[in-house]
């Protein structure tokens, strides 16, 4: 059933919970991302049957791109006019300025006029249907906007190798973008596990190479896999078909044709462009696999075709071409790619490496187009013209930006959003890591190592999703938003105007604008956060909760011999045996339970000293490591402290003398997520120090134990590293992690 314009009053009472209010002519609505410059004004403008939407030549796309997402909120659309009556209300778009972006919104009792450049009306459009959807009883408060972003890069990628999504749901996802003020979408087309293209001159690269004969399930450590076919392409005509759509939103589709690694589906194809020469099948599991482009003139001839395809459904000005995580082990024993390294005096396979992405790359430019590439590009040498797209943290990005090259920044620890976005036992199963919306908040996409004249070539920003782990469409919903709310706020807002409690504020309801869409949204962020801080007897924890917004919370505590019972949560929970606490929070109706299990040892709220601290993208306090929480899978990072090509020394303070029989460090190895086993860990107890090898670990979580029998009050521990990433695993020869969870002392 269609709603007419009198249901607006009870569509969303958004201004009844906005951050600011103050009033019924005063309060500043719940916009997101929020608007640069905006005053409110007395008095209101009155939806109503009479209202019209004026609109003629370039501003015609943004007042039907209006109509388009009432539509979608299930409201009546406006008529649009070129020329209104004497007394009718109406909404005006109009050109009158060149700067990209940028958009001017005044409203009064008797008109809205939305003016700006043709992207300015686009941006702007999205400001004025939140306005429209969240009118309380169809009336908009008075108010002027002046608003531009802050980055001109504004990215989402989506991955449809790992598990096809569908043409409509691509569009869908458009209008998710759009609506957030993004204008930028990256869509990974070729992958190990799928090509998603349609490449007339080379057929076989759909016929074969889209189709995988099944697919891994569950968690990678346990390497299981069904046998149901999967798989799909778009044709020529359907990526036409969104790339005008994109257009029409202002919003540019980058396209990403994988090389020279990542290139199963296309050998599956095509083996005679692999090293070997091998049939292999389309890679029905995850992680990075030896065979790779061959690096020779037959093989550029057939990307080359591949490519000049691509820039004719594509009008983009980046042809992204990846380069990420390529092994050289094909490329070392090859004798085709070694007559390469030799004929143009090569040193070694990252040199090869380089000399493919910058053929590539003249390629792409003798065409007008410029190449973009992870941060792997860098690798012997970077291409002249080439933009990076730094992933493996911010040092891919400084680099590349101190070398004036410009940089999208887009690190794992803050732009992932297939990591885990709430503890493990209130999520489906993702990937691994832990990237929850106050991350995503928080990020800055200019490191601070850059002077202001490095800083310029910092572009923008992405957020990355990757679907090994989402299965359909309901679950990319879930694993983008309300994260993508957060990172348009980042790019769009400036950051003095950032404030998360006010964001939080606005979040709480916006949610009804996505339910307007019926988006399969999260609501893990409504649950409150906990710390767990050392008790005030040694051995003793205290846990605490803070709520982000308005909520009730209850308690339970549990074991095996007891049921819990819930009661009203009124300060800090002081725990000292083992068990379960049970967290129960309400928010408006919205129910949410989680658990968390303690298991007390002598270390318990144990004082920590970290030498080095964790890496800045897991740096979470010492205490984690004594807070009687043991490290569960899938991991998330809140339950983990990580070091990236470091071997951490740590000290724990007992806080009094205690006799010991041995202590355990509890480890993760996840060789997919360049997460490496301990090779040894060392306990000191005065000048007694007693090292245990790890051995050949398992997938997983692993404890070490040591042998310490001493009276103590303090031990030291030293974390021994495997050093790189060893060949044939994930990120071969980079610096590897280690994550300790866990030490207890028994």
């Amino acid at each position: 059933m269609r709603k007419g314009p009198l249901y607006w009053i009870l569509f969303i009472l958004i201004a009844d919970c906005s951050a600011h209010a103050a009033g019924d002519e005063n309060r500043i609505p719940a916009l997101i991302p929020a608007p640069n410059k905006i005053e409110i004004h007395n008095g209101h403008f009155a939806i109503t049957s009479r209202t019209v939407l004026l609109a003629e030549g370039e501003a015609l796309p943004a007042a039907r791109l209006l109509n388009h997402w009432l539509g979608l909120s299930g409201l009546d659309t406006l008529p649009i006019r070129s020329v209104s009556s004497p007394r009718t209300p109406f909404v005006a778009f109009s050109i009158n300025s060149d700067t990209a972006e940028a958009y001017s919104l005044r409203i009064k009792p008797g008109s809205i006029t939305l003016s700006g450049s043709v992207s300015g009306l686009l941006r702007g459009t999205s400001t004025l249907f939140q306005l429209l959807v969240s009118a309380s009883g169809g009336k908009i408060p008075c108010l002027g906007i002046q608003d531009q972003p802050k980055f001109a890069y504004r990215g989402v990628h989506l991955d449809v190798c790992r598990h096809f999504m569908p043409k409509e749901f691509v569009l869908r996802y458009i209008d998710i973008l759009a609506l957030h003020k993004m204008n930028t979408f990256h869509w990974h087309l070729t992958e190990d596990q799928g090509w998603r293209i349609e490449i007339r001159r080379y057929p076989e690269l759909t016929r074969k190479g889209a189709w995988r004969q099944g697919s891994m399930i569950g968690p990678y450590r346990d390497q299981r896999f069904d046998s149901i076919p999967h798989g799909g392409f778009y044709t020529q005509e359907e990526i036409r078909e969104v790339v005008r759509y994109a257009q029409d939103r202002g919003i540019t589709v980058i396209p990403e044709i994988e090389m020279p690694g990542h290139a199963m589906a296309a050998l599956a194809a095509y083996p005679q462009y692999s090293c070997t020469g091998r049939v292999t099948e389309v890679a029905r599991g995850w992680g990075v696999f030896d065979d790779v482009f061959c690096v020779n003139d037959s093989t550029f001839a057939f990307l080359e075709g591949v490519l000049t395809e691509v820039m004719e459904l594509f009008p983009s000005r980046y042809i992204h071409i990846g380069g990420d995580e390529c092994p050289k082990t094909r490329w070392k024993e090859c004798p085709k790619c070694q007559a390469t390294m030799k004929a143009n005096g090569l040193r070694d396979e990252h040199e090869l490496q380089s000399h493919f992405i910058r053929r590539i790359e003249r390629f792409l430019n003798g065409a007008g187009r410029q190449i973009i590439g992870w941060d792997e590009i860098l690798e012997g040498g970077l291409a002249p013209n080439a933009t990076v797209m730094s992933w493996r943290g911010t040092e891919g990005g400084i680099a590349a930006a101190r070398d004036s090259h410009q940089v999208v920044m887009t690190p794992g620890s803050h732009c992932y959003f297939d990591h885990y976005q709430g503890e493990r036992n209130t999520e489906p199963l993702a990937i691994g890591g832990y990237t929850p919306l106050e991350k995503v908040y928080a990020y800055r996409p200019i490191p601070a190592e850059l002077n202001a004249n490095e800083a310029r070539y910092i572009v923008g920003a992405q957020a990355n999703v990757w679907t090994e782990y989402m299965y359909d469409t309901k679950q990319v919903e879930y694993m983008l938003l309300p994260r993508l709310c957060a990172f348009s706020e980042v790019l769009w807002t400036d950051t003095s105007l950032h404030n998360l409690n006010d964001f939080y504020s606005r979040l709480t309801p916006y949610q009804q604008v996505l339910k307007g869409w019926g988006l399969n949204y999260s609501t893990t962020w409504l649950l409150p956060d906990y710390r767990i801080e050392p008790g005030t007897r040694p051995g003793t924890l205290m846990f605490s909760l803070q709520s982000k917004v308005p909520q009730q919370l209850e308690s339970a505590w549990g074991t095996p011999d007891t049921k819990p019972v819930f009661s009203s949560y009124t300060g800090p929970i002081a725990l000292e045996s083992n068990g379960t606490l049970y967290i129960r929070s309400n928010t408006s109706g919205t129910v949410k339970t989680q658990s968390f299990e303690f298991e007390f040892s002598k270390a318990a709220g144990a004082t920590v000293t970290l030498e080095p601290e964790g890496d800045k993208a897991y740096r979470n306090p010492g205490s984690v490591l004594t807070d009687a929480r043991i490290g569960s899978l899938p991991w998330t990072g809140k339950q983990w402290v990580g070091w990236l090509g470091k071997e951490p020394t740590i000290t724990l303070d007992l806080g009094r003398s205690v006799r010991i029989d041995s202590v355990a460090i509890t480890y993760l190895h996840d060789p997919v997520s360049w997460i490496h086993a301990p090779r040894a860990c060392t306990a000191s107890v005065d000048t007694r120090e007693t090292r245990v090898e790890t051995g050949i670990p398992a997938n997983g979580i692993g404890r070490i134990v040591i042998p310490v029998d001493e009276s103590i009050d303090k031990l030291f521990i030293t974390v021994e590293s495997i050093g790189k990433n060893p060949e044939g695993n994930a990120g071969a020869g980079e610096d590897g992690w280690i994550f300790i969870s866990e030490i207890q002392v028994y």
